[in-house]
């Protein structure tokens, strides 16, 4: 369904494009919240068990917690299932985990190693604020078939009800 002529969303069209985009916020959340806990467990281990500071520990937690979110936000969030095309997913994720790293590992040496924080506030601080600029990363290149720039309904501006 076109839009209107002046260009505005009905009603109709923005509550189901709403409706959507809470439903994936939910699922991704709730994927993030699981792969977070996988992440922080093994945090804890190499903290505590291998007896290594708390950037690489950050990196052996986040490189774990990677690969749990993957696999849920492709088959349930996002649903990609699509195995023709798995490994072209795993390639842009992978990016999408190295600018994660990237920020989660430069914002725990700030906290904790310039700013004398502990590792846990620091590591859950940068999970934290590094959250949603990971989920606009994955819905818009990673797991947005088909096009190589996000679409209007993309970003939040529905053009057709399907």
């Amino acid at each position: 369904m076109p839009l209107p002529e002046n260009n505005l969303p009905s009603q109709t069209q923005f509550r189901q494009w709403l409706k959507s985009f809470a439903s994936t916020l939910g699922k991704y959340g709730l994927s993030s919240l699981t792969a977070t806990a996988f992440d922080f467990f093994v945090f804890h281990l190499a903290l505590s068990w291998l007896l290594i500071s708390a950037v690489p520990a950050t990196v052996l937690g986040r490189s774990a917690g990677a690969c749990v979110a993957f696999a849920l936000q492709r088959k349930w969030v996002f649903r990609q299932r699509d195995a023709a095309r798995r490994w072209f997913l795993v390639v842009k994720y992978s990016i999408g985990v190295l600018l994660g790293m990237g920020y989660n590992v430069g914002a725990v040496w700030f906290l904790h190693d310039w700013l004398g924080w502990g590792p846990w506030p620091a590591r859950v601080s940068a999970a934290v604020s590094g959250w949603f600029l990971i989920y606009l990363f994955n819905h818009l290149f990673v797991f947005n078939p088909g096009r190589s720039k996000p679409s209007a309904q993309a970003l939040g501006h529905p053009t057709e009800v399907r």
